[in-house]
């Protein structure tokens, strides 16, 4: 049987409803993580042409794109994200039903795709469109949820409820619907790229903080206290990622031909 993104968890409509505004949760808004910015210093440069696959409504990521002077290629399934998102004047277009992208083969010189595969049915689908749509040679950068970070384990260990973390408003109350339906750690994530015939060139963590903890991550008026407390403990996110970083991140290279 073959299945597609259209599917009863990652179909069209379910994300329409993700990204309408909404009182009890909204996707960040800007470039704000240090590990983000820093690989895109080092992996942008003006004039390149950038896939994000799985753009969302492009507030968090399209508008710093354009001010670093990057030909952005947004992607989406949601028609409510794309509508948004072209209000901002970003370059963007629906994902296919089986993940592809609407490019032409080794057209694009970069590609990300940011907590995105651990929404997927198939996310092999997305990782074949990204890769056919890279030059040979070009990098690309992958984010996705650690599933074996120590909040999850504690919080599993001390009451055996596993909490898939995609949304405040279904990771506790109905987590049969929540968005998260993959997950990864460390090694999991590498052998996915490598199977879909990706170099891996860097794998790394974000720091430790404690707002990754259950009840403080929506406690924002103690973010400065909370991260004040964290600092002398963010190295352990990058000497031990699979433990101690809520988020991983992977830089990739397509071969050359």
């Amino acid at each position: 049987m073959t299945t597609t993104l259209d599917t009863p968890v990652t179909k069209p409509a379910y994300y329409d409803t993700y990204w309408q505004k909404s009182d009890g949760w909204t996707p960040d808004k800007g470039v704000n993580h240090p590990v983000e910015r820093a690989l895109f210093e080092r992996m942008l440069k003006p004039g390149m042409t950038l896939i994000d696959y799985g753009c969302g409504n492009g507030e968090r990521y399209g508008r710093d794109m354009l001010a670093r002077q990057i030909d952005y290629r947004g992607f989406d399934i949601s028609e409510t994200a794309l509508a948004n998102a072209k209000q901002l004047g970003l370059n963007v277009a629906r994902i296919a039903a089986d993940g592809s992208l609407p490019l032409e083969s080794a057209s694009a010189d970069a590609a990300m795709c940011f907590e995105v595969l651990e929404h997927l049915m198939e996310p092999d689908n997305a990782l074949a469109a990204i890769h056919r749509a890279l030059k040979p040679g070009a990098q690309a950068v992958f984010s996705v949820p650690n599933a074996a970070h120590y909040t999850q384990r504690l919080e599993f260990l001390l009451t055996g409820f596993w909490n898939p973390g995609g949304s405040p408003l279904t990771a506790r109350k109905t987590p049969w619907s929540d968005p998260h339906i993959r997950f990864f750690n460390p090694s999991v994530l590498r052998r996915m790229l490598e199977h879909n015939g990706f170099i891996v060139e860097r794998l790394v963590g974000e720091p430790f903080s404690l707002r990754a903890l259950p009840w403080f991550y929506k406690q924002t008026k103690l973010f400065p206290v909370l991260d004040l407390l964290s600092k002398p403990l963010a190295w352990l996110g990058a000497a031990f990622p699979g433990f101690w970083s809520a988020r991983l991140f992977a830089v990739v290279r397509k071969p050359q031909a």
